[in-house]
């Protein structure tokens, strides 16, 4: 269907990425950001889309309505709510609203594997691609380069990481392969319930092919009958306690590069993925020997003093931390915990059970650090100043042999610019500590 008038709501990378891809088609093109007025500098692609696409029409909040009644469909970015008070004037005009995930779903030709889930979904796709890759797949969503710039790449497939944000508004969707890796509560600040959300990320599987999800985790299996593996139920892939099977073939866990038993499932789930797409057997046994991890995801930093130091800033939810502890733990409690920061209205009791089997000492930060003491007392705990602070506090209580861990349990943004910023702050906290 050709559209003479569409406005991106939303100036962030996927806006961006929008309207490079909507400039390529006919018909006029109208951008509006919530930011524009009072926080314009803010915005961060305002000055790009002035300067490359001077023939985009920018809109100020305050009259979006006028502008809205004469388009004929609304693109918003994954962070604007369903019922953002902008899109209530979409609404009334009765003018459809879609993401980016559906124009990309227009152009796409060639298999597209979609992932989700609360944690692991970036290792997971990023797993796949390796794997895929000499089939020439392209890795692009939410994991950092949006879907429709990964389209000028002219792959033979894409995986593509979604988050609930562009799962929400999903309309039209063909997976070849679904996979959701888990489901724990997160982002309950911006889903109005716990249903909400799992109801996002089951929008994934909505005509899809074939399903990949966790027999041990209810919450990923598909409600209707779909085709599929699941890890963990099918004896050809599944989890155990000294390593993986990968289509019917045991590998020790002394052959798996990637730390972390809670990552063993992500690699599982990514070799079905691959397995089911055409990956040989040889190439994913490759990765799995060879791929270490991503950035901030249970990345070694250091040892000091027979203390090693792990990134884990990715763990930006209570379920995170948790599958970070059990994961690194060795049986013992030997675990020094630095967490905290934006809660986004989590429930931290969850950690408590954790906590108490291998942590010893907790250091806590950021906005919701009290909110956290409070769920697990009467493990000792203290407060930091800053993230600086905290590496210096849990040097001085860790031992040799110990852990000092970095899963915030919570999001970056009252003291970071994302969780990036903050594993590279607490790399160089550590490094300090050598100089």
């Amino acid at each position: 269907m050709t559209y003479n008038s569409t406005m991106v709501l939303g100036l962030g990378d996927t806006g961006i990425s929008v309207i490079r891809h909507l400039r390529s088609q006919q018909g006029l093109i109208s951008a509006c950001d919530s930011r524009l007025g009072r926080h314009t500098q803010e915005v961060p692609h305002l000055a790009t889309v002035r300067s490359d696409f001077p023939d985009v029409r920018i809109v100020p909040p305050r009259r979006f309505a006028k502008a809205v009644a004469g388009t004929e469909r609304v693109v918003a970015s994954p962070g604007v709510a369903l019922d953002d008070s902008l899109l209530k004037f979409a609404a009334i005009e009765r003018i459809p609203v879609v993401g980016d995930i559906d124009l990309f779903f227009e152009a796409v030709k060639v298999p597209v594997i979609g992932i989700t889930g609360t944690n692991g979904k970036s290792t997971t796709t990023t797993l796949v691609g390796e794997m895929l890759q000499d089939l020439g797949f392209q890795v692009c969503g939410n994991i950092g380069l949006p879907v429709l710039d990964a389209l000028r790449n002219d792959a033979s497939g894409y995986v593509v990481e979604l988050s609930s944000f562009q799962l929400e508004r999903l309309r039209n969707s063909r997976f070849e392969v679904a996979a959701i890796t888990n489901i724990a509560e997160d982002h309950l600040d911006h889903h109005r319930s716990m249903e909400e959300y799992v109801a996002s990320k089951h929008r994934i599987y909505i005509n899809c092919k074939f399903a990949v999800y966790n027999a041990l985790d209810s919450k990923t299996r598909p409600l209707a009958d779909v085709a599929g593996i699941a890890v963990n139920e099918d004896p050809n892939w599944r989890v155990e306690k000294d390593g993986v099977v990968v289509a019917g073939s045991a590998i020790p866990a002394d052959e798996i590069a990637l730390k972390g038993t809670h990552n063993h499932f992500n690699l599982v789930a990514a070799s079905a993925i691959a397995h089911h797409l055409g990956a040989s057997l040889s190439m994913i046994r490759k990765v799995i020997r060879e791929f270490s991890g991503l950035a901030h995801r249970s990345q070694f930093v250091a040892s000091i003093d027979g203390v090693e130091y792990i990134n884990d800033s990715k763990a930006t939810n209570v379920a995170a931390t948790v599958a970070s502890i059990n994961g690194l733990s060795d049986g013992r409690k030997a675990i020094v915990l630095i967490a905290g920061g934006d809660s986004k209205n989590a429930n931290f009791s969850e950690l408590t059970e954790a906590i108490a089997k291998y942590v010893r000492h907790v250091v806590l930060i950021g906005r919701d650090a009290s909110r956290i003491a409070a769920s697990i007392e009467p493990v000792d705990y203290e407060f930091a100043t800053s993230l600086d602070d905290a590496v210096v506090r849990a040097r001085k209580v860790a031992s040799s042999g110990d852990r000092v861990l970095l899963a915030p349990a919570c999001a970056s943004f009252d003291m970071f610019r994302n969780f990036e910023h903050r594993g590279e702050v607490f790399s160089e906290a550590v490094r300090k500590l050598v100089d």
